[in-house]
């Protein structure tokens, strides 16, 4: 009965690929999106919860990279993608895996104050812990202590910089005690260490207050090379102000516990590719396969996993041979910081870059990289775009979220270039053939009669390592824990006013946790558009205006062309934390990292 099985499945494939023979690549990608069957796709969700284990607590399920879920998840899938005929390696690095463990509270001026770990519908959080903190090693007391805040915003000679220097602390006695200090200026990481070289015992960092996007809780890091050893939190705006008010009144105390599980791991991104395909011009795809510390991660980021995963087998089920090399990814780490695909990315555009200015400055006669000119530094980019066979990286985190959009990253800045989401601030704009990808999206949702939400380009995913090494981008995204609005229900059903995923970073994200048909409906997207690329000779020809059925406006005028130049390889910072998606990893507090 097997032998009869892969006789018929061959001829399937013999006949499919008669039929399709001199097709267009919209031909071919249609052809292989059809293929795609929901339960199917469904049926990877459930196999990787089942390889979800108990968290250290045992209060939840995690795949979190480094533990044992994560190689079981990365297994399940491995194996998949053999037995499909990919060929398969896995990339291993070492990463700081920093975890913040229950039962952590602040208590200030006699208050408990709620986590955003522990708010509640209808509830507003006061603060949140940074991550890379120092565990508090029991209950830290001290009076509370602000340093040089500023709320004078429309003063000329405002100062944001509280802080940021060790002198700001000189006369503040903060030994043993707990420093306040006001956002901005540096990164987190530098006024907790100046604090903590002061003498001090734990440090919150309020809100700056200047904007609406900076009074909520400031969701920070440290960053993963922080040395800070004390407890650190991140607190809202209003909060710091009243206690620098009330201090007037007489001394404050805070009461301080956390305790945190900080290691170095080994973890491992997947990489498969199509055995077929032209080398020099690669059509890449990826999802990160871990999950948050504190949940298994069904939707967060086993959809995006799982629909990757049934677009690989069923391509190969298909028989068609693709014209460019298609490689996919499942990334680790990402929660703890886009840290498996930013690894990637350095470790393979990096060298090629190098060898590319290498190229142009022996081609000049020029000795010192300082002495190129921004003509010549042009020249040397033009050669590593001809050397980089990655043409285009495509993202899918959160495909499925059961309150959900269809999301589709804002390639042309067109509808977001002025969102707060935004980081292509300025006169800086993402890699060429960006908007191109987000066109391709936008078409299928129209012709399968589907609104979509533009998506700004926040880099707070794994598209993010991409971008900074000039690759162009897109990707699909179904919210997370920003409320879905009315406007969005008319389009898309569901319910107002709540989360499009009220299970964001939480244990419940489970396999009840997603949309059957978003799942289905994005999957098929994802293998359309990567198959019209990988089928086409030419990726980006001259842009075209999406078609009108998409009802996704497009007005970017022509008279923004940039002035400013993101050379390939620079660092743009993400968005600020008011971005939908705010993993822990969100905030440096980037206006100088």
């Amino acid at each position: 009965m097997k032998m009869a099985n892969t006789k018929l499945s061959l001829i399937a494939i013999s006949v499919a690929s008669v039929m399709l023979s001199g097709c267009t690549p919209e031909l071919y990608a249609k052809y292989v999106s059809d293929q795609i069957e929901k339960d199917a796709v469904v049926k990877h969700l459930d196999k990787l919860e089942k390889r979800a284990v108990p968290t250290p607590d045992g209060s939840a399920l995690t795949r979190a990279a480094g533990t044992k879920g994560y190689k079981r998840s990365l297994k399940y899938i491995a194996k998949k993608l053999r037995k499909a005929g990919y060929k398969v390696t896995k990339q291993g690095f070492d990463f700081r895996s920093w975890q913040e463990l229950p039962n952590t509270s602040v208590m200030v001026d006699g208050k408990t104050l709620l986590s955003t770990k522990d708010v509640g519908e209808g509830e507003v959080a006061d603060y949140a812990t940074m991550s890379y903190s120092g565990s508090s090693n029991g209950t830290v007391d001290g009076n509370i202590v602000f340093v040089t805040p500023d709320f004078r915003f429309d003063q000329p000679d405002y100062d944001d910089t509280d802080g940021c220097e060790a002198t700001d602390f000189d006369g503040k006695d903060v030994t043993g005690k707990v420093a306040v200090i006001q956002r901005g200026g540096c990164s987190f990481n530098a006024k907790a260490t100046n604090a903590q070289a002061a003498g001090a015992t734990g440090v919150i960092i309020f809100n700056q207050g200047n904007s609406e996007g900076r009074k909520g809780v400031v969701a920070g890091t440290l960053s993963r090379d922080s040395t800070v050893t004390i407890p650190t939190f991140g607190l809202r705006y209003d909060l710091g102000k009243q206690w620098f008010d009330d201090l007037a009144n007489g001394a404050i105390n805070a009461s301080l516990n956390v305790t945190v599980m900080n290691r170095i791991v080994k973890t491992h991104n997947l990489i498969a590719e199509t055995r077929r395909g032209d080398d020099d011009q690669v059509v890449m795809l990826g999802a990160h396969l871990d999950s948050v510390p504190e949940g298994p991660g069904i939707n967060d980021n086993g959809s995006g996993s799982a629909g990757l995963l049934e677009y690989a087998l069923t391509l190969a089920d298909t028989g068609i041979k693709p014209r460019n090399k298609i490689r996919f990814a499942w990334w680790a780490a990402e929660e703890a910081g886009l840290i498996g695909s930013n690894y990637y990315t350095e470790e393979l555009f990096k060298p090629i870059l190098d060898e590319a200015r290498k190229q142009i400055m022996e081609e000049l006669g020029i000795e010192d990289p300082a002495d190129l000119t921004e003509e010549q530094n042009k020249l040397v980019e033009a050669r590593y775009n001809e050397m980089n066979n990655v043409k285009l990286y495509l993202n899918f985190d959160m495909i499925g979220s059961p309150n959900y959009i269809y999301g589709v990253m804002d390639g042309d800045l067109s509808d977001t270039k002025d969102s707060p989401d935004n980081a292509y601030t300025g006169d800086f704009e993402p890699p060429f053939g960006t908007s191109d990808i987000e066109t391709q999206f936008i078409n299928f949702f129209g012709d399968n009669g589907e609104t979509t939400v533009p998506q700004a380009l926040s880099k707070r995913s794994d598209y993010a390592g991409f971008a900074d090494w000039g690759v162009a981008f897109g990707g699909l995204f179904t919210g997370a824990e920003k409320l879905k609005s009315a406007e969005e229900v008319g389009e898309f059903g569901g319910d107002i006013d709540v989360a499009y995923d009220k299970c964001y970073h939480r244990a419940c994200d489970d396999s009840t946790n997603v949309s059957h048909k978003a799942l289905f409906m994005n999957t098929k997207a994802l293998t359309y558009v990567t198959t019209y690329y990988a089928m086409s000779e030419d990726l980006f020809p001259e842009p075209a205006e999406p078609k009108a059925a998409a009802r996704h406006a497009r007005s970017f005028s022509a008279e923004s062309a940039p002035k400013d130049t993101l050379r390939i390889g620079e660092r743009l910072k993400a968005a600020d934390s008011v971005s939908d998606h705010d993993h822990f990893h969100g905030d440096f507090d980037q206006d100088f990292e």
